[in-house]
């Protein structure tokens, strides 16, 4: 008998599911795959547009569902807990990929997978259940209906507690375009609508089990490496001058404006901020100086959301409700955390993030935090992204604002005579998000993001819908750092700020992440679109890899020493960011064999007419000539297809043939 040998790093198995004919099936990818692709929305975007059918509709049987840990996810690499759902977003017709932290990545690998894959759709709702070397597809009839921590604590009781569950919540069942897919009780992969699309495969769980170790080249070199950085990391966490300064800095958000001083730090400060303070450090210097945005998009942070209210909002104030800490699998810093608030009757409850804080903060007026706590469990366990959700309730404030909707618009259970959600209103916050997630009333429309909402409610309403190519932005102002405005626009899945994007990225030492590597900004819109194309060549790989966003700030880290020595693999940085490159090539292919390659967002987003005051007075963004810039460096025509010389290149020769039904884009905004 032969023995097969074990791979490195990776099980060698990709698992199908399909949902309609009740089949179980494996796939083992030659390794050359794993080469090009590594893992995430790498090996994502490679199977998914291999087989999927273009042109379809994405809540259809036909669309494929994909869960991606990264390459690194599940070794003994820090910050590489991170996975990702692949699918044809419904939200926005393009590309989409969510990411999400906690401990159901390393459980696929434990599962003895590098991914799961769904096609087609069950008759009624199930659940997939691995355990070990069993795979069942479960009914699910008993789950329907129930909130993501029913479900998890009730999968955990049938298959132990060392199982792994990802969910959706009420959200998804209803195909909310803006539900995400949670695990561990509060990570959400909430982005691009995917909870609509497992909801529409009447897919409940997946719910994992599994002991498959991972081998690797070098297991003692690989234990040093992680054990060297992971002490850097902690004593930086626990910095006596890092905690002197990030003591001061709230307190002084109004110098940071006046002085225009860059809201950046070095990794000292970004390590002790993070594990201390967590992602809402610097909600009140943000909403100071024009990164927050106000008001949907039309207000100033020192005027109508001042800094005694902001500072409501940040870490240093959430600290007295903290609980315990808590990082997701492999991270040395730990920046998320359990909250007790008695005031919203909460016992356990996630740490809102800055997103979240802002979203339901200055873009909407609300000065009460503690209702902020109450939306984010909410939405977490419903399955609701909380970004979506918070542009979609300034956009209703400020259709009431304009008349566009009355009180009687917003009738329901709760509030049979109907309400009118004002700016600054916390109290209508949780009746008008239940209706949402229930689809009631107005709710019904609004489930759906802001997009389609406009376009139901007439050409006045889609002035302030913030949106990029149909997906709510996030709470980092393109204004205030233009480079944003490019990336929310010209990436695959748009109205990303973690996408990749040079200058959000600059508040942090990136150029002291890998040795040899350093990135290069510009100020003008072309050379900024064509400096911008290298990160982003650099930030596809690194999500592929599996790493967290706040690895990128916290020093140098032995990227590809850990690639080596788990892998075997010798890559050299050219090697790498072409790696990167390949796979934003075939995220870009996809969106243009799917005719979905846009540019569209309100003037408003990018200061078509500029605000009157503030930081951002004045500002205008040249986002056509950043799109230009950014399109020519990294090998896309003008219209933003991948050139053939381009798919050559990367080794991706036999999709040129797609071209030939393949559209672009006028950029002109």
């Amino acid at each position: 008998m032969i023995m097969m040998k074990a791979p490195l790093g990776y099980t060698g198995k990709i698992l199908w599911v399909d949902l309609g004919s009740g089949t179980i099936r494996e796939e083992r990818p030659l390794v050359e795959v794993y080469r090009s692709f590594l893992g995430g929305y790498g090996l994502g975007v490679y199977f998914i547009y291999r087989d999927l059918e273009p042109g379809l509709d994405p809540l259809s049987p036909g669309n494929i569902l994909g869960f991606c840990p990264g390459l690194l996810t599940g070794t003994p690499a820090p910050f590489t807990g991170r996975h990702m759902v692949c699918a044809k977003s419904p939200l926005t017709g393009t590309w989409g990929d969510s990411n999400a932290g906690g401990y159901f990545g390393p459980a696929i690998k434990r599962a003895g997978y590098d991914a799961i894959f769904f096609k087609g759709a069950a008759e009624s709702p199930v659940y997939l259940a691995i355990d070990n070397e069993s795979k069942e597809i479960n009914d699910a009839s008993d789950l329907w209906g129930l909130n993501v921590e029913q479900v998890e604590n009730r999968l955990k009781k049938s298959h132990g507690h060392g199982a792994q569950v990802e969910a959706i919540g009420k959200a998804g069942e209803k195909l909310s375009l803006i539900s995400g897919i949670v695990t561990d009780r509060g990570r959400i992969a909430a982005r691009s609508g995917l909870g609509a699309v497992m909801g529409s495969k009447n897919l409940k769980a997946l719910c994992l089990k599994g002991r498959t170790r991972i081998n690797m080249a070098d297991k003692a070199l690989t234990l040093n490496l992680a054990k060297g950085y992971n002490k850097k990391v902690h004593q930086r966490a626990n910095s006596i001058t890092a905690s002197q300064v990030a003591s001061m800095a709230p307190k002084i958000s109004k110098l940071y404006r006046i002085l225009k001083i860059p809201a950046e730090g070095d990794e000292y400060m970004y390590a002790f901020t993070l594990h201390n303070y967590g992602t809402a450090f610097a909600t009140s210097i943000y909403a100071e100086i024009g990164d927050m945005p106000i008001k949907n998009f039309k207000g100033t942070g020192f005027k109508d959301w001042p800094q005694d209210v902001a500072t409501r909002f940040t870490g240093l104030a959430l600290k007295k409700y903290r609980k315990k800490s808590y990082g997701c699998y492999g991270c040395p810093l730990k920046c998320g955390a359990i909250l007790e608030v008695p005031e919203a009757g909460l016992e356990e409850t996630h740490c809102p993030e800055y997103e979240t804080l802002a979203s339901f903060g200055g873009m909407i007026l609300n000065p009460d935090v503690v209702e902020v706590f109450t939306v984010n469990h909410l939405l977490n366990l419903e399955g609701m992204d909380t970004i979506s959700a918070g542009n979609v309730i300034a956009f209703a404030m400020e259709c009431v604002e304009r008349g566009i909707l009355a009180k009687e618009d917003f009738k329901c259970k709760a509030e049979p005579e109907g309400f009118l959600p004002r700016w600054g209103d916390s109290y209508h916050l949780l009746p008008l998000l239940q209706m949402m997630i229930d689809r009631e009333g107005i709710g019904d429309l609004l489930a759906d993001g802001v997009q389609v909402a406009a376009r139901k409610l007439g050409s006045k309403a889609r002035e302030f819908a913030m949106h990029a190519n149909g997906q709510e932005l996030p709470m980092h102002d393109g204004r205030f750092m233009k480079g944003l405005a490019l990336t929310y626009l010209a990436d695959p899945t748009p109205g990303r700020h973690t996408a990749a994007c040079l200058d959000f990225s600059s508040l942090g030492p990136v150029n002291k992440f890998m040795n040899n590597l350093n990135f290069k900004n510009a100020t003008d819109p072309v050379g900024k679109g064509e400096c911008n194309a290298k990160f982003v060549k650099f930030r596809q790989a690194f999500n592929a890899v599996g790493l967290c966003e706040y690895a990128l700030p916290q020093g140098t880290y032995p990227l590809l020493e850990f690639i080596e020595a788990i892998y075997g693999w010798k890559i050299t940085i050219s090697e790498f960011l072409d790696t990167g490159w390949r796979i934003q090539a075939l995220r870009q292919l996809f969106n243009a064999r799917e005719h979905a390659i846009k540019c569209e967002t309100p003037g408003r987003t990018l200061g078509r007419p500029p605000l009157e005051q503030g930081p951002l007075k004045g500002d205008t963004v040249k986002i056509e000539q950043m799109i230009e810039g950014y399109f020519r460096a990294i090998g896309f025509d003008e219209t933003g297809i991948p050139t053939p010389q381009t798919l050559e290149y990367l080794g991706l020769d036999a999709f040129i043939p797609d071209l030939r039904s393949c559209s672009g884009v006028d950029i002109r905004v």
